[in-house]
């Protein structure tokens, strides 16, 4: 029994950990992307998209049982979106056609999970309400990365940085109430 509470509080902190630093790697990139010439491309894409599907799939794997039947849906989409990643950084393809792939993925992801987000905002209502508004946003940054490709790709990243380091903070806010609360 103790030593399942000690893996899930060291993969609550890798969830936590996994979302600062892929915040910030993504929010680095596009501010230094201009100075350095560096272009954002379908590698960079594709490793972030799996990176946050790991993420997601730790973050499952960090609930405890009951926790975990209730989000399934959450696994599945963080499967899939690490399959995505793959698939995107090994299919040959253009720019253009990969934002407009990831942003209809993106979309359909979105809706997964709000819809358990909102199945399971009894449980954790402050986490689960932000998740839901970052759901809805990114649904809309979704729907400008397909109707603008390219040109709305930073400011699809930019968001996707903010929006993990807003998560991870919320992370930080539960995991500590969550220890220091009394039963």
């Amino acid at each position: 029994m103790r030593k399942s509470g000690t893996l899930h509080i060291i993969l609550e902190i890798v969830t936590i950990l996994s979302n600062i630093i892929i915040g910030v790697t993504i929010l680095t990139f596009i501010a230094y992307q201009h100075q350095e010439s560096l272009e954002l491309n379908k590698s960079f894409i594709g490793s972030i998209v799996l990176a946050i599907g790991a993420t997601e799939m730790v973050e499952f794997l960090s609930l405890k049982m009951l926790g975990k039947l209730r989000n399934i849906p959450n696994a599945i989409v963080a499967g899939l979106s690490m399959v995505l990643g793959v698939l995107i950084m090994a299919i040959d393809m253009e720019l253009a056609t990969t934002c407009v792939i990831w942003g209809i993925c993106s979309i359909a992801f979105q809706v997964v999970k709000i819809a358990n987000a909102g199945y399971n905002i009894l449980k954790q209502p402050f986490l689960n309400i932000v998740i839901i508004i970052l759901c809805v946003t990114e649904a809309i940054f979704s729907i400008f990365l397909i109707t603008r490709n390219v040109e709305a790709l930073d400011h699809h990243f930019i968001f996707i940085g903010i929006s993990l380091l807003v998560e991870a903070f919320i992370l930080i806010i539960e995991f500590i109430i969550h220890r220091y609360q009394t039963r």
